[in-house]
């Protein structure tokens, strides 16, 4: 069995939220003082800065800002957030999936300063045990500011604890902040190993794969080739044998994953779980002979479905297909089932007048599904808390970033090889995929691989956004945002509480208003 790190949600969630944003609280410096003067203490605070890490990751509205509005995905019939997708003007400050995600970031990046700023003076921990905790909780800072960055552009810089009220900050250029947060990577690097005994943990081969994630946005274009080629070459990571191994439930501790977020099966421990499962399903259990299962995608909140552009993206040897979408459907409800048909036979689909298929159609209600974020453990099909981990960091994607290094500095031909070491895995038993030579190698073949490999995986708004491509491919390849988007939702808002908190004039970005 698997040794787990527990992630608590530990009392001090109302001092962590001070510096999520202007709203804060006073508090006597009693409780931090009292609970981060002991080795247990920081141990426990440690692991409170990993939390926030499942607000984010895992949930509607970790997924709704990375997902919607994309060329990948387009709204289906529910929720409320689908402005978010048509770029209309109700995409503003008052949004609380952005000040949800603002205020999660900081909450963990308060949690972070709080342990290295008391770290120090606490007695009971080797000085390897400090570097260690420093090292963790540096990276993690690192990870809330790229969210923060990629989002919202110029955010507020903190390095230290967050005591009382902060009404007069104001934002720090972003290159500042990357450059901020290569250098707490980099400590990461040079204080970690590449395996630890709790699994989940920050590890030198997750910070690695971060550096050079970072590292693209500086521009340092070798530097993030040689951080990649590190994890690549010298971590214990390997690429699974099949693309459908790596989602495989019973196989989520595997050599391919360098980071991930961990959901637990236990109801006390689990918090909201990952709620991946609900998004990507559509009303499948609004039509005849159908009704809710786990093995079917469970409970539909029907957010996202897939572009026409991304059905269409994947070649057909291409297996990455079968695992990314659930396209057919099996009846299971006798009630209801229509004449003529059995149970367990395959639902034909009327999808078009007299037009009949197993493939189903891809409307708003009716639309392809996606397995990545199946979870067939839960107890009941209602259960909108799962157990399975989010993948944060994959090695397929270390061979990509490595891609995208190289490409940016004329090296073609060898992008070509990573490329295509990755679509040789992609290939189906007994089949190959198409070669990628050196002269199809730009950005675009960039972020089409990035869709077959990492659809739907919450990476998609940003990576489009720091490529400059998000306008160009709203606009190619998603019907709903085309007509709407404008060059500057490249950003989003700044939250509006920010703004309205603030006793010096906190600056809004631009395109949109206080």
């Amino acid at each position: 069995m698997k040794n787990r790190l527990y992630y608590l949600v530990i009392c001090l969630s109302i001092f962590l939220i001070n510096g999520c944003s202007l709203k804060e609280t006073p508090l006597s410096e009693a409780a931090p003082d009292s609970i981060f003067s002991t080795a247990s203490g920081i141990k426990d605070g440690v692991n409170g800065v990993y939390a926030s890490l499942r607000k984010i990751y895992g949930t509607q509205e970790g997924f709704s800002v990375t997902t919607f509005g994309t060329d990948l995905f387009q709204h289906g019939k529910d929720g409320g957030a689908k402005f978010m997708d048509t770029y209309s003007t109700e995409l503003n400050s008052t949004e609380t999936y952005f000040y949800r995600i603002w205020t999660y970031s900081y909450a963990g990046i308060n949690a972070a300063n709080t342990i290295l700023d008391r770290i120090d003076a606490v007695d009971g921990l080797s000085e390897d045990q400090k570097n260690t905790y420093k090292a963790e909780v540096r990276f993690l800072r690192a990870h809330y500011y790229y969210w923060l960055t990629l989002q919202f552009g110029d955010v507020v810089l903190r390095d230290s604890e967050t005591k009382g009220v902060n009404t007069e900050d104001l934002p720090t250029d972003k290159k500042e902040i990357w450059e901020f947060m290569k250098a707490d990577t980099q400590f990461a690097i040079d204080n970690l190993d590449y395996t630890t005994s709790d699994y989940g943990r920050v590890t030198k081969g997750a910070a690695l794969h971060q550096l050079a994630r970072i590292l693209l946005l500086l521009e340092d274009y070798k530097g993030a080739e040689e951080a990649a080629k590190t994890v690549i070459n010298d971590a214990p990571y390997e690429l699974q044998n099949n693309y459908s191994d790596i989602f495989e439930y019973d196989n989520q501790v595997n050599s391919e994953i360098i980071f991930a977020v961990q959901y637990l099966n236990d109801a006390l421990n689990n918090g909201s779980g990952n709620q991946g499962h609900l998004f990507f399903t559509p009303a499948y259990d609004q039509f005849a002979g159908l009704t809710r299962d786990v093995t079917q995608g469970g409970r539909p909140y029907t957010r996202f479905r897939p572009t026409e552009f991304f059905r269409n993206l994947f070649e057909e040897n291409d297996s990455r297909f079968d695992v990314t979408f659930r396209y057919t459907w099996y009846y299971n409800k006798a009630e209801t089932l229509p004449e003529g048909k059995t149970l367990g036979e395959p639902v034909e689909w009327e999808i078009a007048p007299n037009v009949f298929s197993y493939i189903a159609p891809n409307t708003d209600k009716m639309h392809w599904g996606m397995k990545k974020h199946d979870d067939p453990t839960r107890a009941s099909f209602q259960d909108k808390a799962g157990f399975r981990d989010f993948f944060v960091f994959r090695l397929s994607e270390t061979y990509l970033i490595a891609e995208e290094a190289l490409v940016k500095q004329g090296k073609q031909e060898e992008a070509a090889g990573f490329v295509n070491k990755i679509r040789n895995r992609a290939a189906k038993p007994g089949k190959t995929m198409t070669q990628v030579k050196a002269e199809d190698m730009d950005i675009d073949a960039i972020l089409d691989e990035r869709a077959l490999e990492l659809g739907g995986e919450a990476l998609r708004w940003m990576d489009l956004a720091r490529t400059g491509k998000l306008v160009e491919r709203v606009k190619l390849y998603n019907p709903n945002g085309a007509l709407n988007i404008k060059d500057y939702h490249v950003l989003r808002p700044i939250p509006q509480d920010q703004i309205d908190l603030s006793t010096v004039e906190y600056p809004q970005n631009t395109g949109y208003q206080k």
